[in-house]
C-alpha cells in the first residue's frame, strides 16, 4: 500500500493507501476504499458526505467530526477517540469499534448493521431513532447514553455498565441485561421493590 498525505478531495474516490499524517484538508463526496489510516489526528479535515469502505482506523483522533449522511462498511476503528463524532442519518454496516472512545457520539436517525461495539467507552451517546440490526456490545460503557425509540429487542447489555441511561419503553422492550442491571433499572423507573 501506498503512504499518503491527507489532501484535499472532491469528488473522489480513493483506493488502497496508507495515511500515516494530514493537513489541513478538505474532502466533498470523497469514497475511500481498502485504506488505512494510523495515528490520523483528523482535527484539520473538514469531511462532507465522505464515505468509509474496508478501511481501518488506527489510533486515530475523530472527535467533533461530522459524519452525518455518511457510508460506513467494513471498516474497523481499534483504539481510537472519537468523543462528539456525529453519525447523524449515517449507514453503517459490519463495523467493529474495538476500546474506541465514542462519548457523546450522536448516532440518531442512523441505521446500524452488524456492528460490534467492544471495550468501548460509549457514555452520554444519544440513540434517537435509531435502528440497530445485529449488533453486539460487549464490556461496553454506555453511562448516561440514551436510547428514544431505538428498538434494542435481542441486544444483550448484561456485560456493559449503563449506570444511569435513559430507555422509553419502545427501546427497552427484549433487551437482555443481568439481575444488578434489572435491579437499578426497576429503581430508575421508580418502581418500589419490597
Amino acid at each position: 500500500m501506498e503512504k499518503s498525505l491527507i489532501e484535499n478531495a472532491y469528488d473522489e474516490e480513493i483506493l488502497g493507501k496508507v495515511f500515516n499524517e494530514s493537513n489541513n484538508s478538505i474532502l466533498k463526496n470523497t469514497t475511500f476504499k481498502k485504506c488505512v489510516f494510523n495515528k490520523v489526528d483528523f482535527s484539520n479535515i473538514e469531511m462532507i458526505k465522505t464515505d468509509f469502505i474496508d478501511c481501518t482506523f488506527n489510533n486515530c483522533d475523530l472527535s467533533n467530526k461530522s459524519f452525518e449522511e455518511g457510508y460506513f462498511s467494513k471498516t474497523k476503528f481499534l483504539n481510537c477517540k472519537m468523543t462528539g463524532v456525529s453519525f447523524i442519518d449515517g449507514y453503517l454496516e459490519n463495523i467493529d469499534f474495538k476500546e474506541c472512545l465514542l462519548n457523546y457520539t450522536n448516532f440518531s436517525s442512523s441505521k446500524l448493521k452488524n456492528i460490534l461495539f467492544d471495550g468501548s467507552d460509549l457514555s452520554e451517546s444519544t440513540f434517537i431513532n435509531a435502528k440497530l440490526n445485529q449488533t453486539a456490545l460487549s464490556s461496553s460503557k454506555l453511562n448516561a447514553s440514551e436510547f428514544t425509540n431505538t428498538p434494542l429487542k435481542n441486544i444483550d447489555l448484561s456485560s456493559c455498565n449503563i449506570d444511569k441511561v435513559t430507555f422509553d419503553l419502545i427501546s427497552i422492550k427484549g433487551v437482555t441485561i443481568d439481575s444488578m442491571q434489572a435491579y437499578n433499572l426497576m429503581y430508575m423507573l421508580g418502581v418500589n421493590i419490597k
